[in-house]
């Protein structure tokens, strides 16, 4: 070796250093870890901040449920292949084949910087099974976020009970994936401040336990012969969103008219006179006219003006989509 390119080899080294960290790192690795007779499944991702565990529990790495309840799969599988970021288990239980598949698919999701993973949890013959259930790692100090829209699980009010101290992070709590009548919408989708997010696909109830009745674990579980799921990495929560938005599908732009000014009356009633006692002589809602003729005379731009429930009859105001006529006449 020649004195000059001797002393190249240092830089080299670095720039080599920096093109592999610029590409997140080396290679993700998926292999079974931990004790032969409960074996655990890790994924190693340089996104990560650490290596993800598919953990087992005293019973088994995961269950599927029938009738006679969660038939929990352990032991060694009777067959694996483990190739750098794919891989596949087979377990001989209860006369099904029990298979746990994950792989990466590079580019099927394209612009987001990270990594997606698919994983599926099947059994052959599938027939009578119900229900799937696992559990994720979880570290002492992860923060999870998502699923829904509000602080808790459950009617919107849960938001706002005295002394709550829920905010975003999800730990501690457990969720029903279910719509429920709370005024909140619900997607089977979270994400780790450890640098990852989860997508369960396909519209089967579930439910997320955040290191609430272990605090060592996510546990999952979800109606349905079979599971399968989105796993994403990425080395911020911007881009596991962008992940998801762009897996789910992303929206459209709105109209121009989305764009401008909204006008919301939630509560709304048909009274005889203005604020100022003027008596109402229009045949529809005064609250409504009220609020249309102040903005024109006050020249507020209004481009939709939102007529929110209760609007139609039933105990919530909207339950058989037949209009309320005494709160809004001549609908």
């Amino acid at each position: 070796m020649s004195e000059k390119f001797a002393r190249r080899i240092p830089l080299l080294a670095a720039i080599a250093f920096f093109l592999i960290s610029a590409c997140g790192g080396g290679g993700p690795q998926i292999t079974l870890s931990g004790d032969q007779d409960q074996p655990d499944i890790t994924i190693t991702d340089p996104y990560l901040a650490n290596p993800l565990t598919v953990i087992s529990s005293d019973q088994g790495i995961l269950y599927y449920e029938t009738e006679s309840g969660k038939q929990w799969v352990s032991g060694a599988p009777a067959s694996s292949r483990q190739t750098g970021s794919t891989f596949f288990a087979e377990w001989q239980h209860n006369g099904r084949r029990v298979r746990i598949e994950i792989h990466e698919e590079p580019g099927r999701i394209q612009g987001f910087g990270g990594r997606q993973y698919a994983m599926s949890f099947t059994a052959e013959p599938d027939d009578g099974i119900i229900g799937w259930g696992f559990a994720l790692d979880a570290t002492q100090d992860e923060y999870f976020t998502g699923l829904f829209e509000r602080t808790v699980d459950g009617d919107q009010d849960n938001s706002w009970a005295e002394g709550i101290t829920e905010a975003m992070n999800l730990r501690g709590q457990s969720v029903d994936m279910i719509i429920k009548p709370t005024l909140g919408l619900y997607n089977p989708f979270y994400i780790s401040s450890r640098g990852y997010g989860l997508f369960t696909r396909g519209t089967w109830p579930g439910h997320y336990d955040f290191a609430n009745a272990r605090e060592d674990r996510v546990q999952i579980s979800f109606e349905g012969p079979s599971f399968r799921s989105m796993l994403y990495t990425a080395p911020e929560p911007a881009s596991l969103v962008k992940a998801h938005a762009l897996e789910a599908g992303p929206t459209i732009v709105p109209p121009k008219w989305a764009f401008h000014h909204w006008y919301w009356r939630n509560n709304h009633y048909n009274r005889d006179t203005y604020y100022d006692g003027t008596p109402v002589n229009a045949p529809y809602n005064s609250m409504l006219v009220e609020d249309i003729l102040m903005m024109q005379a006050l020249d507020v731009p209004c481009s939709v003006y939102w007529v929110d429930r209760p609007w139609a009859t039933g105990p919530f105001g909207y339950d058989d989509f037949e209009w309320d006529r005494e709160r809004l006449p001549n609908p």
